[in-house]
């Protein structure tokens, strides 16, 4: 055999070590990420967005006592209503409320709890909203139902898609979202290419990570499966179940677990991305309580009964894994 023919073998074999030794380090890599990087959090908007992490800050409602910013071991108050859908957009925060005149308003204020104002009264029946790139994206039932964004610098409101939208996810200038038929849908943040994703499955509530689509089927046929949580990829493909324990819509997908409630035994409970190894967390005293979690910087914010006369409910909050966290005092 001839040296050159050598020599192109050897270094085909190098460059075959050197491709599966970069494989197994994007794969190590990976795993360290999921392990040890930020878990991110993508269904505290469908649980009313009660609480938010910002670097080591977390902004939370405190149920009607307004919104509460925690740094350290310490406690700041910045409103005095009760907000929902808490949303941070270079350097404020913005939230619905309920006004004195049952308005659902569209409030910001800095995160030092200065400079509160009212951006505008939306007509809605979903406490829910995103902002990126100067627009509010939205669900309205003002002169048509359906998705609508509003450019915060002109105050114009324009409408995207119209349609008895029940839920809705913005992801990468695309919003998926599902109407009162439980078909899935997505369309350009422009309007254009609304398309039907899926007509097979009765999809109501969403939870989009990463190329999956989450949501319960409550259906327990034979023809769609039991009932329980599903996933589905954003092109309507790869239906799979996650969880026959998952019994109701309560529960809050991150990047490392799924947190629920389970009806059953009113517990909180955290199992991983697969519906394996659940955990419970905590009971709640409530037995009537349809409970509400958010995640914010390993700590899990949730309404439960209260323990004076002054409110219904009340906030609470624990770590993720199951151990008390500083009490939230009332």
């Amino acid at each position: 055999m001839k040296k050159k023919d050598l020599n192109v073998k050897l270094l085909i074999r190098r460059i075959i070590v050197i491709l599966v030794l970069l494989i197994i380090l994007v794969l190590i890599m990976k795993l360290f990420s999921i392990i040890f990087g930020k878990e991110k959090v993508v269904g505290n908007l469908n649980n009313r967005g009660l609480a938010l992490s910002v670097g080591k800050e977390v902004y939370y409602n405190k149920y009607e006592k307004g919104i509460y910013k925690v740094k350290g071991n310490k406690e700041y108050q910045l409103t005095d209503e009760t907000a929902y859908s808490i949303t941070n957009y270079k350097d404020k925060l913005y939230y619905l409320t309920v006004s004195n005149s049952n308005s659902i308003d569209l409030k910001s204020v800095d995160t030092n709890g200065e400079n509160q104002e009212l951006i505008k009264s939306l007509s809605t029946r979903i406490s829910k909203f995103y902002i990126e790139d100067g627009f509010v994206y939205y669900v309205t039932n003002k002169d048509v139902v359906g998705l609508a964004k509003f450019e915060l610098e002109t105050k114009k409101e324009s409408i995207i898609a119209t349609s008895n939208v029940q839920d809705f996810v913005l992801d990468n200038k695309t919003i998926y979202y599902t109407d009162n038929v439980g078909y899935l849908y997505k369309v350009n943040i422009d309007g254009t290419n609304n398309e039907v994703i899926s007509r097979d499955y009765s999809i109501n509530q969403i939870q989009l990570l990463d190329k999956w689509i989450y949501y319960y089927d409550s259906s327990n046929s034979e023809e769609k499966g039991p009932s329980g949580l599903y996933k589905i990829k954003k092109d309507g493909t790869s239906r799979t179940l996650v969880s026959e324990n998952i019994n109701n819509e309560y529960y809050n997908i991150t990047s490392k677990s799924i947190y629920y409630y389970d009806i059953s035994s009113k517990k909180i409970i955290k199992t991983n991305l697969n519906g394996k190894n659940s955990k419970e967390i905590t009971q709640l005293n409530d037995q009537m309580l349809l409970t509400r979690m958010n995640i914010a910087n390993g700590v899990i914010y949730y309404l439960d009964k209260s323990i004076d006369d002054s409110q219904i409910y009340q906030m609470y909050r624990i770590k993720e894994d199951g151990k008390k966290s500083k009490s939230i005092e009332y």
